[in-house]
């Protein structure tokens, strides 16, 4: 099949001027009010539950203490805040030179320390107002040249509770050819002590920015220090000779002290770091603080956060040999609250490949989950396919789903476009997100978003992207994540711009593709190689097809969990030699795509652009089917919806009908209970019943549950059976009404409590017949 580049800008159906109201009744079903579809954007409060304010408690801080100890023992505490805090001294090269520093430029002064001022996205300006000038520090850009270079400070007083404080700025991709690293000494640096370096960021943390760092100080409390500054070797410098390349700011450094103050007041979610300043030294501390997380430390210098507002104690008692002393300072912590940030986890990332919506599989359940910020505790969900929109004929719209669940679990019984939104509330406020879902059996995957076009790469001298090159990258990957319910991986489709080499050995180099498991977000080991290319195989696909490569499964995936694509192989490119395949647009949000660079898998993001940018999608069309099995109701017209998979039976033997749905076609998988078992074979259809044979109910047993189970070779499914002492049978699948008229023998006939009746004494009145496998309410006259 044959597949030219698509570009698809999908314009997601707005919900804006939408009202959900609900109302929660005793039996815990939800009643759906109305929807106000010429409301404005505000209105969507109706949705929300009413605004409770969250009043703080009348009084003011204050300190109570409780004493025990018959030394100098005394508990006191602070927090490392900045109105805590006593600044015991600072740098913030504003000066006009550095003469109160001692250089070492390395060898032959290749280092350079300057002051310069910094400006737009660099400048220090936004973080100090008043600042005039920067420390720039700078190395030689030849590898041969490389070198250590340090700034060394005075001699500085470190008080108690002490902090160290910087900001630096620079790019994480440069660690790689230089770092920065500030480290102390109480000797003169005859030994030193690394405080912090340029590596010790979080691997999402890829962009050049201003970055604080606060270390604590205690260890070196009442001993004089000088403190180094050392641009150093990279990562890559397995000799510790020096570095290059690189280039970083500094900023803002300062070692402080803690006073005691009476309240600190933060937002939800603000760290707190408690800090001790008991006298006499003690020994162990127990920290109580009602209301945060966690509540209780032993600790002596504690982190603590709250999630809600109001005004909370905290109290400290410490102990040692001499006794013990409590502190209780109420309303210490005074907490003002947050709207939360609304954000939900979709049943799956990847997309449908033509409408570039995210794919989800129709009847089977599917789990959406809260994802939001800020601590909300009130949710509620809607849930509604494209159809329903589009036909309401009133100004009032009833969402056909809505939930005041965290997470919800929902079963789409309408294919093709369906919406979702999710609204996350405290007593602060509110705010909603939503997306558009495509409800589909099989099609192409894709990671590409909706406004991504194809990008035929960017060369970059040693560089192809993605592709040949010679910066160490061996392979590139492309990330699917778990699916909403299992599928089958049937067929795969990669699109290549370039493939080309007057090499001989590289004509006939293979690139292989192959799928691989997940491991911590990268790829783990590999499942299987799908398929191989040739570069020349390659070029032939890119003069007559395009570049779309088709990748041939010798057999079917079954994928359940987040999966990778990998290609390997990619000749190095040369004068000679260039390959490559396409992507999406660099983004700042959205990879999928990873690379493996020196042997280490990492992902795009940060790495050709600095973060949040560097962030794409390769083009990588997987072929699926999902794997769908349910309980079902099927209507006169074919219809399917979701049925209950429970059924109850009496006490005597007998058999019972029960409608189910299985796309890829269903097999008794021979497990279940004893006493019941599956008597039919499979059908050509979809929808099947299932007939389901049952012993007697064993004498003195009122009740047994057991199941039958079948499958479709990837899922499973049960339909549970309860048998119980009673005369009622199971009626399943109920049709349109009819007169019931003329012979009755053969038949079962019930009333509508389920209970068995004589057709000798029929009266006229509603009543369900069963007449072999069809069950029918029927009407006496």
């Amino acid at each position: 099949m044959r597949h030219t580049r698509i570009i698809t800008s999908i314009t997601a159906l707005a919900i804006a001027g939408t009202v959900f109201t609900t109302f929660a009744i005793a039996d815990e079903h939800v009643k759906v009010g109305r929807v106000q579809t010429t409301t404005t954007l505000p209105d969507i409060k109706a949705l929300l539950t009413p605004y409770r304010t969250t009043p703080f408690p009348a009084t003011m801080p204050r300190t109570i203490r409780h004493a025990a100890a018959t030394g100098s023992l005394k508990a006191d505490f602070s927090v490392q805040d900045g109105t805590s805090q006593t600044t015991a001294w600072s740098e913030g090269f504003d000066g006009a030179d550095l003469s109160a520093w001692v250089q070492d430029q390395g060898e032959n002064n290749q280092v350079t320390f300057s002051l310069k001022q910094t400006t737009d996205k660099k400048a220090f300006s936004a973080i100090d107002a008043d600042d005039k000038t920067s420390l720039y520090i700078d190395g030689p850009i030849n590898i041969t040249r490389r070198t250590i270079g340090t700034l060394t400070s005075g001699d500085i007083s470190v008080p108690a509770n002490a902090q160290f404080h910087a900001y630096t700025y620079f790019d994480p991709m440069w660690n790689e050819y230089a770092t920065l690293s500030f480290s102390v000494s109480t000797d003169g640096f005859e030994t030193q002590t690394e405080l912090w370096n340029s590596t010790h960021i979080a691997d999402n943390d890829k962009n050049g920015k201003w970055r604080k760092t606060d270390i604590d100080m205690a260890a070196f409390a009442g001993k004089d220090i000088k403190l180094r500054i050392t641009y150093g070797p990279g990562t890559k410098d397995g000799f510790n000779v020096g570095g290059y390349l690189g280039s970083f700011y500094v900023d803002g450094m300062s070692i402080t002290g803690v006073d005691a103050i009476d309240q600190i007041k933060v937002k939800t979610g603000d760290v707190i770091q408690f800090t001790d300043l008991s006298a006499g030294t003690p020994t162990a501390w127990q920290w109580s603080f009602p209301g945060g997380t966690p509540e209780t430390s032993t600790e002596q210098a504690p982190k603590v956060y709250y999630t809600k507002p109001g005004n909370y104690d905290v109290t400290l008692k410490v102990t040692n040999a001499d006794g013990e002393d409590e502190v209780k300072k109420t309303s210490f912590v005074s907490v003002e609250g947050q709207a939360p940030q609304a954000a939900m986890v979709l049943p799956a990332d990847f997309r449908e490949l033509s409408t570039r919506m995210h794919m989800v599989a129709p009847l089977a359940k599917v789990h959406f989950a809260d994802a939001s910020t800020g601590y909300p505790d009130r949710f509620s969900w809607a849930m509604y396919s494209e159809y329903e929109f589009k036909n309401n004929t009133s100004v009032i719209f009833t969402p056909s789903h809505i939930y005041t669940t965290k997470d919800a679990d929902f079963n789409h019984e309408k294919t093709g476009k369906n919406f979702v939104t999710h609204i996350a509330q405290n007593d602060e406020g509110y705010s909603y997100v939503d997306d558009s879902l495509q409800v589909q059996f099989d099609g192409y995957i894709t990671n590409f978003e909706p406004e991504d076009g194809y990008q035929t790469n960017f060369t970059d001298g040693d560089l192809t992207l993605p592709g040949s090159n010679k910066l160490g990258i061996t392979a590139w990957a492309e990330k699917f994540s778990k699916p909403s319910t299992p599928m089958i991986l049937t067929e795969m489709y990669v699109n290549f711009t370039k493939a080309s080499s007057e090499e001989l050995a590289d004509q006939i180099a293979n690139v292989t593709f192959s799928l691989y498991s997940s491991k911590d977000g990268m790829p783990g080991e590999r499942i299987d190689m799908l398929d191989t290319w040739t570069l020349s195989e390659l070029n032939y696909a890119l003069t007559t097809n395009s570049g779309i490569v088709t990748i041939e499964l010798s057999k079917e995936y079954i994928i359940n969990d987040e999966f990778f694509v990998v290609i390997e192989g990619i000749p190095e490119k040369s004068e000679t030699t260039e390959c490559a395949f396409a992507m999406a647009p660099m983004r700042d949000h959205g990879n999928t795509a990873y690379m493996l660079k020196n042997g280490k898998w990492q992902p795009f993001t940060g790495y050709f652009q600095a973060a949040p940018g560097g962030q794409t999608s390769l083009a990588v069309f997987p072929v699926v089917k999902h794997s769908v099995m349910v309980a079902a109701n099927v209507d006169e017209k074919g219809q399917v919806t979701v049925a209950d998979d429970r059924l109850t039976v009496g006490k005597e033997a007998g058999s019972i009908s029960k409608t189910i749905f299985s796309k890829l076609g269903w097999k008794d998988a021979a497990t279940g209970s004893s006493w019941c078992r599956i008597t039919n074979k499979p059908g050509e259809y979809t929808a099947d019943n299932l007939e389901i044979a049952y012993d007697a109910l064993p004498d003195g047993m009122e009740e047994r549950e057991g199941f039958v189970e079948v499958t479709d070779g990837v899922s499973t499914l049960k339909i549970y059976i309860t048998q119980q002492n009673t005369a009622t049978d199971a009626i399943d699948g109920i049709t349109a009404d009819s007169n019931l008229q003329g012979d009755l023998s053969g038949r079962h006939i019930y009333d509508l409590n389920g209970r068995r009746i004589s057709s000798a004494s029929l009266a006229k009145g509603i009543y369900i017949v069963r007449d072999g496998n069809v069950t029918r309410k029927v009407i006496r006259k």
